[in-house]
């Protein structure tokens, strides 16, 4: 580990990355696993219409990037949700958002990792050690690309971006012969209500990440003006991408057939050579998991360190190295990402609920900063904006049953730690 004693906390991350970098994070934070499933599941669930799907929740997103934009406008300092909620709803309430996201992401990137780990075991015909083998893989590239420093980290991060779209611009075109002639299976039909609802629902999970960018906005060279153009170039690539995924799966597999789970494998099953096949799927399922794992990774030490700077986490982590990095937090989330990882590989059922439930702590936090968001802006237009939002997110979340009582179990904790806290040091 680099020496820090001649880095001081309160040097700061350097702003050192331009608007081709923010792109690059921009898709890395939002390109996560979700892509492997749910073009095949929203196919499932919407029949005819899962384009109009794709659509509806990407139009939903532009005006939540408008509502992190402003954010990042207020709080350029790298603090993201974090430093944002602190301004609405006061320091004890931002202080639940550090354990609220590794909450997320202690569960979220192992078994994401996972899944691509499961795509390099069928590719090669291992069992669970090359599955386990290849979701370490994919969690230590995002380690070394986010230790390397802000620019060998953005470099790494274009590269893992660049290769993801490349393999995914592959599959797509090798298996467009085959299924050109079945887009039809596509064709809106708006008839049933309720499927596209649940179908929209299930599409909008593939945008959450956007929120990462707001910590690494501390390290854009000019935060104000590239967060919304990266956020907005990366939601429409991968709208686009999912889209024409989407399509051809519905393309080439029936509707009563389609797995919504390993759906992008059926897709790669009708490429001949199947060796061909096997390598495009597993390489985007590699692909995006490290550039997934980098982005969130950086994101998180960001969070982290900032946090600690702030005293609401341990001064052990408000230290940056001779490059600027918060080496710290970086090598601490990397161990306890492959801890869950090697725990969570023996029992594939557990996970998935506990995957099921983490996802909620992203409605929370998108409900504590639209609240936040009403409490600041003063503007009628956005206020009213941010308020159709949150009634949404608060629907949403209605519908997630039970599974709502995690976020709010670690919110409550954290809550009434940082006021305990506060009470001990008055």
């Amino acid at each position: 580990m680099a020496s820090t004693r001649n880095t001081a906390p309160d040097l700061g991350l350097r702003r050192s990355l331009g608007l081709g970098a923010g792109i690059a994070l921009a898709v890395g934070s939002v390109a996560g696993s979700g892509i492997l499933f749910l073009p095949s599941l929203t196919y499932q669930i919407a029949g005819h219409d899962a384009l109009v799907v794709w659509g509806a929740a990407t139009l939903l997103c532009f005006p939540l990037l408008l509502v992190f934009a402003d954010m990042v406008r207020r709080v350029p300092d790298g603090s993201g949700l974090e430093g944002f909620i602190a301004l609405g709803l006061g320091r004890h309430v931002a202080a639940t958002v550090p354990p609220l996201f590794l909450s997320l992401v202690c569960l979220g990137l192992p078994a994401g990792s996972l899944v691509a780990g499961q795509y390099l075991a069928h590719a090669t015909g291992g069992g669970r050690p090359v599955q386990l083998a290849g979701a370490l893989a994919v969690l230590g590239v995002a380690a070394v690309a986010n230790l390397g420093g802000a620019r060998a980290g953005a470099r790494g991060q274009s590269i893992l971006t660049w290769a993801l779209l490349a393999s995914a611009v592959v599959l797509l075109a090798l298996t467009f012969p085959n299924a050109h002639a079945g887009y039809g299976a596509v064709r809106p039909v708006l008839r049933e209500l309720g499927p596209s609802l649940s179908g929209v629902v299930a599409a909008f999970w593939a945008y959450t990440g956007f929120e990462n960018l707001t910590f690494i906005a501390g390290e854009l060279r000019n935060p104000r003006r590239d967060f919304l153009p990266a956020a907005l170039v990366a939601l429409t690539a991968y709208g686009l991408l999912g889209v024409a995924l989407t399509a051809n799966v519905a393309g080439v597999v029936a509707r009563d057939r389609v797995d919504p789970v390993t759906g992008l494998a059926q897709l790669a099953a009708t490429i001949s050579p199947p060796r061909l096949a096997v390598s495009a799927i597993t390489a985007i399922a590699l692909t995006l998991m490290a550039a997934n794992a980098a982005s969130w990774t950086w994101g998180m030490s960001r969070l982290v360190y900032a946090s600690a700077s702030a005293g609401r986490l341990p001064s052990w982590f408000a230290r940056l190295d001779r490059r600027a990095v918060p080496r710290r937090a970086i090598v601490a989330l990397t161990v306890a990402f492959a801890a869950v990882t090697c725990v969570t590989v023996a029992a594939p059922r557990l996970l998935v609920q506990l995957v099921l439930a983490a996802s909620t702590v992203f409605m929370l936090l998108y409900v504590l900063a639209l609240i936040s968001y009403l409490r600041t802006e003063r503007r009628p237009s956005r206020r009213l904006l941010a308020g159709a939002l949150l009634a949404f997110m608060l629907a949403v979340g209605a519908g997630a049953g039970w599974k709502v009582l995690y976020p709010l179990a670690v919110f409550a904790v954290a809550l009434g730690t940082s006021l305990a806290r506060s009470r001990r040091r008055s």
